[in-house]
């Protein structure tokens, strides 16, 4: 549906409240994600593909609600898991990408994130199709330095974790790993993966061994973003994730697997979460953010 005319009162509304720091669609919705003030539930899931927000919505959620900006492949929805009212919303790919979606997702209601994603495993006895819970994150994903110097803890919150491992613990006792993330912005040479001529430089293939020697669980590239926007922007709010492992990258493994393993997990996760005194005395204090 095209944009409907202003008629010459909503002009000059309009007119007063636009601001290009502040920018906003001609129904004053978010400029990226076209959501609006409490369209998105305090309990949402943050993907990175549209399609699997919208397979999300299709095998799990109820009376769910889609909202889209197709010119940037951004789509939320909101919905019912069970008795429990939640969101899921598209970041796209990278930290870049993340930074933009998770103010503009505060602004429309949410309030604790789980990123539901998928990565290359660096656990040797993993298999494609089990899931990673990163606790933390290594900082190679750059967005996060424009909100906190590189020696900000890149963390989960430690509830989030819980919650998940006890929803894992339920759905795929022996399937699920816990361990730190490798966040990146480059998907080939960031994460030791040859170029198109089938090299990589010996700067990142040492720093990709270096990784793998400090005991990272997984390469992804939005964890640490979300971990350190969550903490530093967002003042605290909650979040967490959850991987598919799509590669092993010991045995070179390559498969899409798990991803609807995945955001089961972290759906029930959510319901967890829901009841936590602490988490809800969490959001509480965080009121929607003025937007003047």
């Amino acid at each position: 549906m095209g944009i409907l005319p202003l008629g010459p009162n909503q002009k000059e509304e309009f007119a007063t409240v636009m601001k290009a720091d502040q920018p906003r669609t001609a129904h004053y919705e978010q400029y990226h994600t076209h959501t609006s003030d409490g369209d998105l539930s305090y309990f949402c899931l943050i993907v990175g593909a549209s399609g699997r927000a919208d397979m999300i919505a299709e095998k799990f959620l109820t009376k769910s609600k889609r909202f889209s900006n197709d010119h940037r492949g951004l789509v939320s929805h909101t919905g019912y898991y069970g008795n429990t009212r939640v969101s899921v919303t598209t970041s796209g790919m990278g930290g870049a990408s993340t930074g933009i979606v998770l103010p503009e997702a505060v602004r429309s209601g949410a309030r604790l994130f789980i990123r539901v994603g998928s990565c290359g495993s660096l656990i040797e006895e993993s298999h494609i199709g089990d899931v990673i819970i990163p606790t933390c994150a290594i900082r190679y994903d750059g967005a996060s330095n424009n909100w906190a110097p590189p020696e900000f803890p890149a963390v989960a919150d430690w509830r989030v974790v819980s919650a998940l491992t006890a929803a894992a613990e339920k759905e795929c006792p022996s399937d699920f790993h816990l361990g730190p993330e490798c966040t990146t912005d480059c998907f080939y040479d960031g994460q030791g993966r040859p170029d198109i001529w089938g090299t990589l430089s010996e700067r990142m293939l040492k720093r990709h061994q270096e990784v793998m020697d400090l005991g990272a669980a997984c390469y992804s590239m939005e964890a640490a973003s979300l971990f350190v926007w969550c903490m530093a922007k967002g003042r605290g709010l909650p979040c967490g994730a959850i991987n598919a492992v799509f590669a092993n990258r010991h045995s070179n493994e390559w498969g899409v697997e798990g991803e609807e393993r995945a955001a089961k997990i972290a759906l029930d996760a959510l319901v967890i979460l829901s009841s936590d005194p602490s988490i809800l005395a969490d959001i509480s204090r965080h009121p929607l953010p003025a937007y003047s």
